[in-house]
């Protein structure tokens, strides 16, 4: 429930400054720009701080060396995405695709057999949840360049906590990483389509608007 409060907040929050933009800045452009970097920053923000309070929980437990690898074992796969997703972003496509495909696979999964995942997550931690919170702040970056990264966090934000509260189950710690992919990509779908409506017709050649002379 708190998650619920916290995203209802944020989404709030940023509705708010999109609304006081908008009414500021009136060139299209720079409406563009500002949801494209307004989605950027949020995920930039929710990565750090729930990348911080994952951090510290893993340190504290288990702690020691296995905490340092367990913390490991999401930082490198983080890095290496938001690289694939910067410097070679057509190739990060496909990436992108099949592990969007893997969370639904997890995700019908666990409504397939949720006790046995709530068994497994109560022994490892909560596995979903670190799987979509790597994958969406990876998205988040591809999102800068590709407009169908705004659509595979809407998916990973929306359908894995539809299926956990069918279930019931892991329905908090799903929802403390699904409100910021869902608004990032709203924003940057915003984004897209705004530049899209605004976006002036290619010019056309000389040759194509003057009949040729006889």
């Amino acid at each position: 429930m708190g998650g619920v409060l916290v995203g209802a907040l944020v989404l709030v929050v940023v509705l708010v400054l999109v609304v006081v933009y908008f009414a500021r800045h009136r060139e299209a452009a720079l409406r563009v720009r500002f949801l494209r970097r307004a989605g950027f920053g949020l995920m930039v923000l929710f990565t750090g701080v729930f990348g911080l309070f994952l951090i510290g929980e893993t340190l504290s437990d288990p702690g020691g060396w296995e905490g340092v690898g367990l913390v490991g074992l999401w930082i490198v796969p983080l890095a290496l995405l938001c690289f694939l997703a910067w410097f070679r972003s057509k190739a990060a496509g496909w990436v992108f695709t099949a592990m969007v495909a893997a969370v639904v696979a997890i995700s019908v999964s666990f409504a397939i057999d949720p006790s046995g995942w709530r068994a497994f997550e109560n022994e490892h931690g909560p596995v979903r949840a670190v799987v979509i919170f790597v994958l969406a702040a990876a998205l988040a970056v591809w999102g800068l360049r590709r407009t169908a990264a705004a659509v595979m966090l809407l998916v990973v934000g929306i359908l894995p906590i539809t299926i956990a509260g069918i279930g019931r189950g892991g329905f908090a710690s799903l929802a403390a990483v699904s409100f910021a992919p869902v608004v990032s990509g709203l924003l940057y779908l915003a984004s897209a389509h705004l530049d899209r409506r605004h976006k002036p017709p290619a010019a056309t050649a000389p040759s194509d608007r003057y009949p040729k002379a006889a």
